[in-house]
């Protein structure tokens, strides 16, 4: 008689990330305040999402961002969005 094993395995992945100037403070025009903004590759890794995922909320105007010396993104904003897909 032949005796079946299955294994499960669990994956945790943490992303780490120090580079100055990639989370910052900087005012955002449609909040009309002083929030905190991000690079487009850090605001994936804080909505648990993909670039891709982001640059296409910016296209659809779901997200507020600035261009200046590159794309920044209203992390405010993102927040509330991804809250907002959540409910």
């Amino acid at each position: 008689m032949k005796q079946k094993t299955e294994i499960e395995v669990e994956l945790n992945e943490t992303v780490a990330y120090t580079r100055r100037g990639e989370r910052f403070e900087a005012y955002c025009p449609q909040c009309k305040s002083l929030v905190e903004m991000a690079k487009p590759h850090v605001a994936a890794i804080v909505a648990n999402s993909t670039e891709r995922e982001v640059y296409r909320l910016i296209e659809t105007g779901k997200i507020h961002f600035v261009e200046s010396g590159g794309v920044s993104i209203c992390l405010r904003s993102l927040t509330n969005t991804k809250q907002g897909e959540l409910l």
